[in-house]
């Protein structure tokens, strides 16, 4: 079954300045979560600098309001400048929880068609959906955060587990980061 798109925000005239488009509600067994789609144009968005790079980035990601929580919801409100009367809408929430960074992503291409680069997002979206476990047990950053972990809005969770390791990197990052010795181990 594949995953019908809605388009959520962006300029009527897509291919020249970007898009967001947001999947139906979806759950895990769970909790409830939306893919979002991104399209890119980047000769647009860098102008003289992504010259002979790709014209597009197309990103699928995954946002859910209920496992951001109300703290990671009250600031990406804040920074969006939402009104209050449509903060219990959970597209709204949607939206402004992955223009504020609270999300997962899943994948992401660079290409000259956008077209094929959206088919290509679709297809990641249905295997996304039918292995959401899989998708979300892998790293998102290179600090190992995991899916789990981004879709909270904890960025730095990888960080703080191979800190608390106690391992030859954990305790270099400590090191790196001003962590006491005795809060490293």
């Amino acid at each position: 079954m594949q995953t019908r798109f809605k388009f959520l925000t962006g300029d009527v005239n897509w291919l020249q300045y970007g898009a967001k488009w947001i999947s139906p509600k979806l759950n895990n067994g769970e909790f409830d979560y939306w893919l979002v789609l991104e399209l890119f144009n980047m000769d647009e968005a860098c102008g003289r600098d992504n010259e002979s790079q790709p014209t597009y980035n197309v990103c699928l990601s995954v946002v859910s309001p209920s496992e951001a929580g109300s703290d990671k919801l009250a600031s990406a409100f804040e920074c969006c400048g939402l009104a209050e009367e449509h903060q219990n809408n959970p597209v709204v929430q949607v939206e402004c929880l992955h223009s504020y960074g609270v999300s997962t992503p899943l994948w992401q291409a660079n290409g000259n068609n956008a077209h094929k680069l959206l088919r290509q997002a679709k297809h990641e979206a249905q295997l996304a959906n039918m292995l959401f476990g899989f998708y979300m047990d892998k790293a998102v950053n290179r600090i190992g955060t995991t899916g789990w972990e981004a879709i909270k809005g904890d960025l730095t969770a990888g960080l703080a587990r191979t800190i608390a390791s106690g391992s030859t990197e954990g305790n270099i990052l400590a090191k790196m980061h001003g962590v006491p010795p005795a809060a490293a181990s």
